[in-house]
C-alpha cells in the first residue's frame, strides 16, 4: 500500500509540473501576436483551469505537508500578480443620473434564439424587457442582432441596426441619446463585425464601439471538443486568432482618431489572459476588474466558468458601477456598466 501511494504521489508530481510548467509558460501570451506564434495562443484558452490545477496541487502537497507545494503555489502567486486578481470584490459608489452620466448594456442576444428548436420569441422579449426595466440602459450594445425578434425597442429612438448584405446576423446600437458619426468595420472574410457611433448627451459627446471579433467556431460542450479531430481544431482557432489580431489592430487604429473618450464593449471571443484582451485594454480601465463581484463569468461552456464580454473606457471616464446579469436566454451573460465623466 505504501509504494503504490508512493508511486502515485511520484507520478502525480510529474502532472504538478507539466501544469505549473503550462501556466509559466501563459504569462506571456499577452504579448505574443498570434501571427507569430499561433499554437502557442491556443493556450489562453485553459489558462483559468490551469489556475484552478494548480491551486489544488498546493491545497494537496499542503495536506500531505511535501515541499512540492512550491512549484504551484510560485506560478499561483506570479500569475497573481502578472493578470491580476481573480476573483473580485468590489462596492458600489455613489451616483446620480446626471447629464455626465451613462448607462451601457452589452449583450450577444444569440440572435434572440431564432434558429434554436425551441425559440420562444415571447419568452425572450419578455427576458430582455425584464432587462432594460431592471438595469434602465441609456445605451444597449447588442450582437448577433436578428431583425425579426419581438423586443420593444421604442424607449431607444435613436437606432443604428446594421447588417452586412442579406445575411440574418447583424449588430446594433440602441440609444435614448442621439447618435452621429455611426459606422462598419465590415471585416473581410468574416461573418462577424464591429460597429460605432458618438452618444450625444448635453453637451457631452462619447464614442461607442461595438465588438463582436472573429468566433472561434467551438460548440460550447466538453464532450464535442473531445469529439473533433484535434489537427482541424487548433488550425481552425490559430486562424481564428490570427483574424482577431487584425480586426483589433484596425479598431485601434481608428480609435486614436476619436476626438471623444471611448466606452469600447462587446463580445471579444477571447479570454482576459489573451493578446487581443490586453492588446484592446492597453490604456483602457476595464469595468469588471473595477467594480465586478466574483469570477465574472460571462459565457456559458457547460460549467466551465469563461469570461468573453467586457466594458473597457478610456480615463476620462470613471466606472461607477458593474454588474454581470444572470437573467439571460442567450449562452451569454449580459453585462451593464455606469459611468460618468466632468
Amino acid at each position: 500500500m505504501k509504494k503504490k501511494l508512493g508511486l502515485f504521489n511520484r507520478i502525480l508530481y510529474w502532472i504538478n509540473l507539466v501544469v505549473a510548467f503550462l501556466l509559466l509558460i501563459s504569462f506571456a501570451l499577452p504579448y505574443i501576436p498570434p501571427k507569430s506564434f499561433p499554437s502557442i495562443s491556443l493556450l489562453s484558452l485553459v489558462v483559468s483551469p490551469l489556475i484552478i490545477l494548480n491551486l489544488l496541487f498546493v491545497l494537496y502537497w499542503l495536506f500531505k505537508l511535501k515541499r512540492k507545494i512550491i512549484y504551484s503555489l510560485v506560478v499561483l502567486v506570479i500569475a497573481h500578480f502578472h493578470f491580476g486578481s481573480f476573483f473580485q470584490i468590489s462596492s458600489e459608489e455613489n451616483y446620480s443620473e446626471t447629464e455626465k452620466s451613462l448607462t451601457v448594456l452589452s449583450y450577444n442576444v444569440h440572435l434572440f434564439n431564432a434558429y434554436e428548436e425551441n425559440p420562444q420569441p415571447k419568452v425572450v422579449a419578455e427576458t430582455f424587457s425584464e432587462l432594460i426595466s431592471s438595469q434602465q440602459p441609456d445605451v444597449i450594445c447588442i450582437q448577433e442582432f436578428y431583425a425579426n425578434n419581438e423586443v420593444d425597442f421604442s424607449a431607444y429612438p435613436y437606432q443604428f441596426i446594421y447588417f452586412r448584405g442579406k445575411a440574418d446576423l447583424g449588430h446594433a446600437i440602441f440609444s435614448k441619446y442621439p447618435l452621429v458619426n455611426e459606422g462598419s468595420f465590415d471585416f473581410k472574410n468574416s461573418n462577424n463585425n464591429a460597429l460605432y457611433a458618438d452618444v450625444v448627451k448635453g453637451k457631452d459627446t462619447i464614442r461607442v464601439y461595438n465588438l463582436h471579433l472573429q468566433s472561434l467556431g467551438i460548440v460550447p460542450s466538453i464532450s464535442s471538443l473531445q469529439e473533433e479531430d484535434q489537427e482541424r481544431f487548433r488550425k481552425r482557432t490559430s486562424y481564428a486568432f490570427i483574424k482577431q489580431q487584425e480586426q483589433v489592430e484596425n479598431i485601434l487604429k481608428h480609435k486614436e482618431s476619436s476626438l471623444y473618450p471611448v466606452i469600447l464593449c462587446g463580445d471579444f471571443n477571447n479570454t482576459p489572459f489573451s493578446y487581443v484582451y490586453h492588446t484592446l485594454s492597453n490604456n483602457l480601465s476595464d469595468a469588471f476588474v473595477e467594480k465586478g463581484n466574483g469570477i465574472g463569468t460571462t459565457y456559458l461552456f457547460d460549467s466551465y466558468p469563461t469570461r468573453v464580454d467586457y466594458i473597457l473606457t478610456s480615463d476620462e471616464l470613471k466606472i461607477m458601477k458593474f454588474e454581470n446579469i444572470k437573467n439571460t436566454f442567450s449562452d451569454h451573460y449580459p453585462v451593464s456598466a455606469v459611468v460618468t465623466w466632468d
